[in-house]
């Protein structure tokens, strides 16, 4: 966990999966909503404010949480309650990322090109279904360095919840958790 003081009334915080298992928090659950989450976040809230030196008398606490490859990263700002409020939501994942190759050669080409370049992939699966071949991300952001690699081989398709559900029941499971390594390794 870091904490670091952006303004005078902004903090941010970034957790990642260790300190997000550690707390036991999910961020697909993770809302104010949440009895858990909302005790998590006071206690992160008042961290930040002893570390930082933050007074949270007659203000408005505004947080945002947004995911990454490895973790998350908690935006919470603090306004004047004389200011308008201003409302944030956690957004859900919606869509992964998918990638579909029309031949194995594509496929086994750009995870070679991904598992040789500097970037950390984790969570992703490959799979065959209906003779054509899908790398399916389990996070919402693909790095732009592997996404333009991955689009000289594959076309993108909406990666919906119900689809990706659908190749993980239907299809033939080629590799799963880390199919760039696993596959990339045996090249």
């Amino acid at each position: 966990m870091k904490i670091s003081q952006i303004s005078n009334d902004k903090v941010m915080i970034t957790l990642c999966n260790e300190d997000m298992k550690s707390f036991e928090l999910e961020f697909d659950e993770m809302g104010l909503s949440d009895p858990h989450s909302k005790k998590i976040i006071n206690r992160l809230l008042s961290l930040a404010c002893t570390s930082n030196s933050l007074v949270l008398d007659n203000k408005t606490v505004l947080c945002e949480a947004l995911p990454t490859d490895n973790g998350c990263v908690l935006f919470i700002s603090l306004k004047d309650k004389k200011h308008r409020r201003k409302k944030y939501r956690i957004k859900r994942i919606t869509e992964y990322p998918c990638y579909r190759f029309e031949c194995v050669e594509d496929l086994l080409s750009a995870v070679e090109r991904l598992y040789y370049t500097d970037v950390l992939f984790y969570n992703n699966s490959a799979y065959m279904y209906k003779n054509r071949y899908y790398l399916v991300f389990d996070y919402p952001i693909v790095p732009k360095k592997a996404k333009s690699i991955l689009l000289e081989f594959a076309n993108i398709v909406k990666g919906t919840k119900p689809f990706v559900a659908r190749l993980h029941e239907s299809a033939t499971t080629l590799s799963s958790g880390n199919a760039i390594v696993h596959i990339g390794a045996s090249l």
